[in-house]
């Protein structure tokens, strides 16, 4: 087998990783870059057999929805398929759509043409065996991919941590499944982090919790599809008899309906009758109530934040706030700084969605790994630095590597 990483080598996002064999080949995520990739200057047009010419792929398989590994979705030529878990796909088609209503941009279209996988249920592409396995990520129903052909075993990590609701089971299922692998491909992007204190969504929960407790009024910015930790506020605000307020009904509402109809636990279950889509209307009851309030940095939210200066919990990467950073985003800091001059008291309650040293460490030690080659990663260097006693290998972009 030959592993080609086309982008992400040295940047974080924009990852596009292709499998082959002498006779057939398959691409794992088609990822748009992120703004602070900018620094780095690594473009791709063109991907020939992939986005352009004779269709030569056997199917791009997506690990999780995040823009940076799924974004260049479009660029696929028709007649390659493309898979994503099931559920993932239902969320980022509700995403796509918004895209297209707001700004003419998504294709929700072409996404729900996506083949689906299942955990655990392999996929054969000629003489490549793809078999995905669920994982935890701030993405919902994220999964690694464990590749197999030519007698060897390629573990492709995708996005991965083991702080979140369902990161205690990776080491079981790495136990199980994963073992005795030829070539580890692991996320790094908490390499370049090291200093990043990173606690677990239940840790953030119990934080909420008090928040609640203490907080008439509680707003939190947070991406509409993290869905762990929209799930440890929504638990906090049932447990503080708040209603639950999205900043619109025919975006977030759909996303958290998905999740809640395809759930087998009850941590992921969102009552629909306790969950209030902001309008004008509410404001009474809000101010009787008190509320918890899911926002975005959007008009809804503003206005609401205008109307009720409380608490306001950011709850996103500090690196878009900071100036001196690469992803630093201008719009999101202003919307901050006015709630902040309209009276709210902000208070930063955020986890990462990414693996630590520390478990990606874990994770090389459990699969056995013979080579291990780190992507995703602004300092793939690092994993050198961590105690990994195995071979490393630090590609650059477009670089092969045989098996």
């Amino acid at each position: 087998m030959q592993i080609k990483i086309y982008r992400g080598t040295h940047q974080i996002g924009g990852c596009i990783t292709e499998i082959k064999t002498t006779t057939h080949r398959i691409l794992i995520d088609i990822g748009e870059e992120l703004p602070s990739a900018a620094l780095i200057a690594s473009p791709l047009s063109d991907i020939p057999g992939v986005t352009s010419g004779t269709p030569a792929c056997d199917a791009v398989l997506i690990t999780h929805y995040h823009g940076d590994h799924a974004g260049m979705f479009e660029k696929v030529l028709p007649q390659i398929p493309v898979y994503m878990g099931s559920v993932a796909k239902r969320i980022y088609e509700v995403v796509q759509s918004t895209l297209q209503t707001k700004c003419g941009k998504g294709n929700p279209e072409r996404v729900r043409d996506f083949k689906e996988y299942a955990m655990g249920k392999p996929l054969h592409f000629g003489d490549i065996t793809v078999t995905p396995y669920m994982i935890d990520h701030s993405a919902f129903d994220s999964y690694m991919l464990l590749i197999e052909a030519d007698g060897k075993r390629i573990l492709h990590t995708g996005d991965f941590r083991m702080h979140g609701a369902k990161g205690k089971t990776l080491p079981v299922l790495l136990e199980q499944y994963c073992k005795n692998i030829d070539v580890l491909i692991t996320e790094g992007t908490m390499l370049s982090r090291p200093n990043e204190k990173v606690i677990s969504e239940h840790e953030l929960g119990a934080q909420a919790n008090k928040l609640l407790r203490d907080n008439k009024y509680v707003f939190a910015i947070c991406s509409s599809t993290n869905i762990d930790t929209i799930a440890e506020f929504y638990q906090a605000a049932i447990a503080n008899k708040k209603p639950f307020i999205v900043c619109e009904k025919d975006f977030q509402a759909k996303i958290l309906t998905i999740v809640t109809q395809s759930a087998t636990s009850p941590f992921y279950r969102f009552n629909k009758q306790k969950i209030y889509s902001y309008a004008n209307n509410l404001h009474a009851f809000m101010a009787e109530r008190g509320f918890f309030f899911l926002g975005r940095t959007n008009t809804a939210t503003k206005k609401a934040l205008e109307s009720f200066p409380g608490l306001l919990i950011y709850s996103m990467w500090n690196g878009y706030l900071n100036k001196n950073h690469a992803a630093f985003d201008s719009y999101k800091c202003e919307f901050i700084q006015a709630a902040v001059q309209n009276g709210c008291r902000l208070v930063s309650l955020h986890t990462s969605g990414h693996a630590t040293a520390a478990d990606i460490k874990k994770v090389c030690e459990i699969t056995n790994a013979k080579t291990i080659i780190p992507i995703h990663s602004e300092n793939p260097e690092a994993l050198k630095q961590i105690g990994i006693q195995k071979q490393i290998v630090i590609l650059q972009d477009t670089q092969s590597y045989t098996v």
